[in-house]
């Protein structure tokens, strides 16, 4: 892949990278120069993403609940590539089911671990490394559900709202540092969580047809997203929520009939 040099010499994790939106996300940074490590659980489907990218990406195993596994690929990225990560994107997450009326205590607690615990875990381990360099970045990656609520999936919506907030504390703490951190909410993307038989029934093409960009998304346009949060063209940016969701959070939107306008003459 050839570099376009933004984030040349920069290193940066990536979690959940072994498929879907994170390995859109490593390939995209990847060619915008920076060295990425690939963590995931998924050994594969890590492995290979991380070898289609070449020798600017390693795969580490991760998972985003352990500070034991955090500080590991820490460490191994900063061996690796000589220099400590200083751009992180917190993508790993479940989308779990549950509802309001029948709470279901190990869902919630799957879900907080992976989507708000992760990104905590995370970031403590690499603040340090970012200090140290001068600063860094870090993208929360949420969901329009922390907007919209989630009605069947309680567990996943309020854990990526309160992964917002978490991304807000971290960018008032963090930024004196020169760490910025912020969040990104995506819409519906195409990716084997959104075609997986928690939505065996929607009528895609009814639902995202309705919307004011009238398509699913694709995991490279959340890729462009984080890659201007992550470099210097959005320096001046911390602590926000960035939606790409194709206009989603607005919803169905009336098609109305164009009518012919006479004209004199």
């Amino acid at each position: 892949m050839e570099a376009r040099g933004r984030l040349v010499s920069r290193v940066a994790v990536v979690t959940g990278a072994a498929q879907g939106i994170g390995a859109a996300i490593a390939a995209r940074l990847v060619v915008d120069g920076a060295h990425v490590v690939v963590a995931d659980t998924a050994r594969d489907g890590g492995h290979a993403v991380a070898e289609s990218l070449g020798d600017g990406a390693l795969f580490v195993p991760l998972d985003v609940c352990s500070a034991k596994d955090w500080t590991n690929a820490v460490g191994v990225a900063t061996d690796h590539f000589g220099v400590a990560p200083t751009i992180v994107v917190h993508n790993a997450g479940v989308m779990v089911p549950g509802t309001a009326e029948c709470p279901d205590e190990s869902a919630l607690r799957r879900a907080f671990d992976v989507n708000l615990l992760g990104p905590v875990l995370g970031t403590a381990t690499c603040v340090p490394g970012m200090k140290a360099l001068g600063g860094g970045s870090i993208v929360v990656m949420s969901s329009i559900a922390a907007v919209t609520g989630g009605a069947g999936f309680v567990p996943y919506a309020v854990s990526k709202s309160a992964n917002v907030t978490y991304a807000r504390c971290a960018a008032k703490e963090l930024g004196p540092y020169g760490i910025r951190v912020n969040a990104l909410l995506a819409g519906g993307v195409e990716t084997p969580m959104s075609t997986g038989p928690n939505f065996a029934s929607l009528d895609r093409d009814a639902w995202f047809g309705s919307m004011a960009i009238p398509r699913i998304g694709r995991p490279d346009e959340i890729a462009a997203a984080v890659a201007y949060l992550v470099s210097d063209e959005s320096s001046f940016v911390t602590g926000t929520t960035l939606v790409v969701d194709g206009g989603q959070v607005l919803g169905p939107i009336a098609r109305a009939a164009v009518v012919a306008t006479p004209t004199n003459g």
